[in-house]
């Protein structure tokens, strides 16, 4: 059976590598928000203006999905999913669709994670996001990590390096 994969992570959390590991592995294709974003709507916007640019994505990246699973293709989601509303509304519709789902959470440090994104902003190559520490603690204070009665797949990143 075809299945999708959400992979949730903070800033710097390594999603876009460990998602690329993920379609390697399972011959999947791969979603990235930012890759979409900031090619279509560049850099930095208002927060209601990205949330509508961001959900418009989201459903086109599903109706593509579902071609894909038609075709028994694997897909990965890598939006972050920050919230758990926005984990459980992908996983039920994912159950909605027929599809097993499973959603990776990338378990790395705030510390590690900003870092990361610091280091990230020398070469951004036009798909991640220039960070600053305002704009970290801010997102930081969005972010929840999954619960402990979440079904997620926990993914122990701090100590790997970035590829």
């Amino acid at each position: 059976m075809t299945k999708i994969y959400f992979v949730c992570g903070f800033i710097g959390s390594g999603k876009t590598t460990y998602s690329k590991e993920l379609a390697d592995k399972h011959g999947a294709f791969r979603f990235s928000i930012d890759e979409w974003m900031i090619p279509l709507y560049g850099e930095h916007m208002e927060r209601e203006v990205f949330d509508s640019r961001l959900a418009t994505l989201q459903e086109l990246f599903k109706d593509s999905a579902l071609q894909l699973f038609s075709l028994g293709v694997p897909v990965i989601f890598d939006f972050g999913f920050w919230r758990r509303a926005d984990r459980d509304a992908f996983t039920d519709w994912a159950s909605k669709v027929g599809v097993d789902s499973e959603v990776h959470y990338l378990d790395v440090s705030f510390e590690t994670c900003k870092q990361r994104a610091f280091d990230r902003n020398s070469d951004l190559s036009g798909k991640s996001y220039e960070m600053t520490p305002e704009m970290l603690a801010l997102f930081w204070s969005w972010f929840e990590i999954p619960a402990s009665n979440e079904n997620v797949v926990w993914v122990h990143r701090d100590t790997q390096p970035r590829l």
